[in-house]
């Protein structure tokens, strides 16, 4: 098991929210060993827990940013003050070696610059948040698209993680970028018929005019 999984789980489980791990780590629960290096650790939350999320990771001593696009950050520091731009969050200590904040001249605004020099410590966090109903994971891009809530979470022992077909769509939009060939590939050999058929038919309500990873007919 990555050091950095099991940190994570240990810095946020017993809390009164859920989550599971997502990204590339993710992947690997799901192959069962490292299929390749990851940029940082992602997590998969829900958007009613955002403020219990912020707060816990404050407590531990954590600076928590949300994106605002455009290279943009701002530093939460009340959860009653936010500006929901964006569906993630990233949370860094002091000695964070993967993100560089430049300060502007608004209060609590950053110009952002991320490294991705790979993930060693637990000092850098994201989470993504989602939507859900009683019994369906609703993917954020085109909430029409959903999963059965235990077909979507994943379990790997005691640990929680997004499925790889949800993985997939998301990554689906920028498959150009370093390492998501690799977690298609990896991840859609092992996927099951049923989860293959799952993405496929996501991909054509997407993409109707076709993408690199649909099957053929």
């Amino acid at each position: 098991m990555n050091k950095l999984i099991e940190e994570a789980v240990k810095l946020l489980k017993g809390q009164n929210f859920e989550f599971a791990i997502c990204g590339g780590f993710a992947i690997d629960l799901f192959l069962g060993y490292e299929s390749r290096k990851h940029g940082d650790i992602d997590i998969l939350a829900y958007w009613n827990d955002r403020n219990s999320i912020i707060l816990h990771m404050q407590s531990k001593g954590y600076c928590v940013y949300e994106m605002l696009g455009g290279g943009m950050a701002h530093h939460i520091t009340d959860v009653n003050n936010q500006q929901y731009e964006k569906r993630n969050i990233f949370c860094s200590t002091n000695d964070c070696e993967l993100v560089h904040l430049a300060p502007t001249d608004k209060k609590d605004i950053y110009i952002i610059d991320f490294y991705h020099i790979g993930q060693t410590k637990m000092n850098f966090i994201e989470f993504l948040f989602n939507d859900k109903d009683e019994k369906n994971f609703l993917y954020a891009r085109n909430k029409n698209i959903k999963r059965e809530l235990s077909k979507a979470i994943l379990h790997s022992g005691d640990i929680s993680y997004l499925a790889p077909e949800l993985l997939l769509l998301y990554k689906s939009t920028d498959i150009e970028r370093e390492g998501y060939q690799e977690d298609f590939e990896f991840a859609f050999s092992k996927m099951s018929n049923e989860q293959k058929v799952w993405l496929n038919n996501s991909l054509k309500i997407m993409y109707p005019d076709g993408h690199k990873w649909m099957m053929e007919s």
